[in-house]
Order: structure tokens, then sequence, then C-alpha cells
């Protein structure tokens, strides 16, 4: 949020200072051409003031508008609120135009660390931990199963057909568990 905020203080800093710009660039440019002789350069520097703040200006006011509102939006994503739907109730806008919003402010960085699922939720990959990240994408594209491990019985997250199971830390493929690879089991040979 601190690069948000800085790009906001420069933004209203150049809008400010061409709204006042402007109306003195005009001044001087009547005042230039009227005195004529050496103050044709103050009625030059007018032109510029005044042709810099006619295009420039509002240009600068509609993006320090739209810092405030990725500002908010970042405030509230930060004070904990993680539905896009949510957001939208909040703000009056479409769900699919806050999901978008949130996208950008991911590209441009102004929100590391987050992604939006399914235009719905609002996830922290920083707070989740790579593995429940991985397992969440996977999820997401079909690519996760649930299987059992073969070795103690636990069940093992499997992602892209290779697991390791938190308990007896062993290295699960699906091709162990289509061919009905079990155990070993001492109590069995004795």
């Amino acid at each position: 949020m601190d690069k948000l905020n800085d790009k906001k203080r420069n933004v209203f800093g150049w809008a400010l200072s061409l709204s006042i710009g402007f109306p003195v660039g005009i001044v001087m440019i009547v005042l230039g051409f009227i005195q004529g002789g050496g103050f044709i350069a103050m009625a030059v520097l007018g032109i510029l003031l005044a042709v810099a703040g006619f295009y420039v200006m509002p240009i600068l006011w509609v993006n320090f508008g739209e810092l405030k509102y990725y500002i908010n939006l970042s405030r509230e994503i930060t004070d904990g609120v993680r539905s896009v739907k949510m957001l939208s109730e909040m703000h009056g806008k479409q769900p699919q135009v806050i999901a978008n919003d949130l996208k950008l402010m991911i590209q441009k960085n102004y929100l590391p660390g987050f992604i939006v699922l399914d235009n719905e939720t609002i996830v922290d990959k920083r707070a989740m931990g790579q593995t429940n990240y991985a397992a969440l994408e996977a999820e997401r594209s079909g690519m996760l199963n649930l299987v059992h491990c073969p070795f103690c019985n636990a069940k093992v997250q499997m992602i892209l057909d290779v697991a390791e199971c938190p308990y007896c830390k062993s290295k699960i493929t699906l091709e162990m568990i289509d061919h009905g690879v079990t155990a070993y089991n001492k109590s069995k040979n004795n």
C-alpha cells in the first residue's frame, strides 16, 4: 500500500500544480501580449502552462481518484475482506468490475502476494503457504487427487500424479496406486 500512497501523493502534487498553473497561465498570456516586448517570453510560458493545465490536469485528477479507490480496496483487503461480492456491495459496483480491478491491482503490484480465485475469493498466498497454494491451484485445475497412502493408509493430496505422505514421508505416485502397491507388513511374515 506504500507504493499506492506514494503514487497518489505524486499525482496529487502534479494535479494541484497544474490546477493552479492553468489560471495563472491565462493571466500570463494576457499580460505578456498586452505589455509586449520582453514580456512575450512570459506569454509563451503562460501558453505552456495553460495548455498543460487544460489537457493534462483532468487526466491527473481522474488518475488521483482511481488511486484513492485502489487504496480503499487495498485497505479493505488488508483488514480482512476476502469476498469480491462483499467488496462489490461496499463500492456499489458489479462483482466482475471489482474482480477485474483487483486483478489489475495485482498485475501492477499494488496487492503483492494476493490472487483472485474464480472472480469470487481473494487469497493471500503468503499466509496459506506454498503447499496449500499448490493444492488449491491443482484443485481448481482438476489435477488434485485424494488418495490413501499405500504404506500407512493416511489420506494424501496428490498433485500432478505425485505426492509425499506427511506422516510416513513415503513418495507416492499414481502408478503405485493404480497397481495396488501395499506396504510390507512385518507382522504377517512372522
